[in-house]
């Protein structure tokens, strides 16, 4: 190898080691950002951006599991002006379905393209429909699973969307995906763990109004369920 070849090469590693390390520091101050926060929508409101300048991207979605545990709900669309949730079944037949039934991430090229898609499932489909409605053009599409660390239950999935420099995202930034999903995965699963204690009874009343105490009502309720009886 010549000096000058062998000159480029050490600048050319120098500025990778460099980008690495600006990529890294970033991917820090986000996750901070979201363990700083206590409440799982002032995160999604906060960091949303911070998400897509991190990974050069032009928009983000990201979905919690249902209540119903076999779908996915949007907690964020960037880029979108509508406030209506997207839900999806956890199924082949949409990208974040397959990234949550499969638990495998995806990086796709571009998501029009069916050959590249029947590579990962012949019942992979990208829908189309708000392509339609918007007008936007979605083509490339990084999709990781959020997954709780302890047990590996699936909790979301984030979904980030068109590279700006128009090439398909890089191994580094699929690892920072990944990276940033199970720090998600701690601020989501609490949000669950939130969403369920919330559920009430249609008996609930009962106690509010004083009819019965808290432990009349549980002991009433097991006294239910070992005859049968359905509330």
């Amino acid at each position: 190898m010549s000096t000058v070849m062998a000159a480029k090469t050490a600048s050319s590693n120098a500025g990778d080691i460099k980008a690495k390390l600006e990529f890294t520091k970033s991917l820090n101050q986000v996750s901070n950002k979201i363990h700083a926060t206590g409440n799982v929508d002032e995160i999604m409101l906060d960091v949303s951006r911070d998400i897509c300048a991190l990974f050069n991207a032009d928009r983000l979605t990201i979905y919690v599991v249902g209540e119903d545990n076999i779908s996915l709900v949007s907690k964020v669309k960037t880029g979108l002006n509508s406030f209506k949730d997207l839900k999806l079944p956890i199924a082949e037949q949409s990208l974040a379905g397959y990234a949550a039934m499969h638990k495998k991430l995806l990086n796709i090229k571009d998501v029009y393209d069916e050959k590249e898609l029947a590579g990962y499932s012949p019942h992979l489909r990208f829908l189309q429909e708000v392509d339609k409605r918007t007008g936007y053009r979605t083509k490339q599409m990084l999709v990781a699973p959020i997954l709780d660390a302890s047990h590996g239950d699936l909790v979301g999935v984030i979904q980030v969307i068109n590279n700006k420099a128009g090439a398909p995202f890089a191994v580094l930034i699929e690892e920072g995906v990944q990276e940033l999903a199970q720090t998600m995965a701690v601020a989501l699963r609490q949000h669950l763990r939130q969403r369920e204690s919330s559920i009430k009874t249609k008996y609930d009343y009962l106690v509010a109004d004083g009819v019965l105490s808290a432990a009349e009502f549980e002991l009433a309720t097991r006294t239910a369920r070992h005859t049968g009886y359905r509330c």
